[in-house]
């Protein structure tokens, strides 16, 4: 009976120790999608300060590729060719994109949360989502005046405070 006790005892222990390796394990993994999207994140945000010119676009051109697959077309491959800088802002965003789709990672751009109508061109958020949380891309308008924002109340609210349970990031890009 006692040895009986005794292993119960024990395989109590080795079922903690298996859960506890789980969620280390669940915890690694989403440290490297975080490691991985910041990354991406910053490469996109280093290429906007070097193309400042085009920075009122690259949220245009993000947007445009944040539901990318496989199917995307690309645009002009600004690396075989001469490109203005419009189009290097376009080539910029869809290689961003793609690299990140590789990964499985998501990509929008949008104001940040709190900043008013005179700041928003000069101060833009870059968000990076994966898993089961996922940006929504809305159209308001139609026709030339159409307009597209980056619904993120999934990654964040309002206030600018994470949703809990997650899996995003955002970064401010100036």
């Amino acid at each position: 009976m006692e040895v009986l006790v005794a292993l119960l005892l024990l395989a109590i222990g080795v079922l903690g120790y298996v859960a506890l390796q789980l969620r280390a394990f669940d915890a690694s993994a989403e440290a490297m999608q975080k490691s991985q999207a910041m990354v991406i994140m910053r490469a996109l945000a280093e290429n906007m300060r070097v193309n400042k010119t085009q920075i009122n676009n690259y949220p245009v051109f993000v947007r445009s590729y944040s539901g990318f697959d496989a199917t995307t077309p690309s645009p002009t491959n600004c690396f075989d060719s001469a490109c203005s800088l419009n189009q290097v802002a376009q080539f910029d965003a869809y290689q961003t994109a793609r690299n990140a789709n590789q990964l499985g990672i998501h990509l929008t751009m949008d104001n940040c949360p709190g900043v008013t109508a005179t700041m928003t061109m000069r101060r833009q958020c870059i968000y990076a989502f994966w898993g089961k949380t996922q940006p929504v891309i809305v159209t308001t308008g139609s026709g030339s005046s159409a307009t597209t924002s980056a619904d993120v109340s999934s990654c964040m609210g309002n206030d600018g405070v994470y949703v809990n349970g997650a899996s995003c990031l955002m970064m401010e890009a100036y």
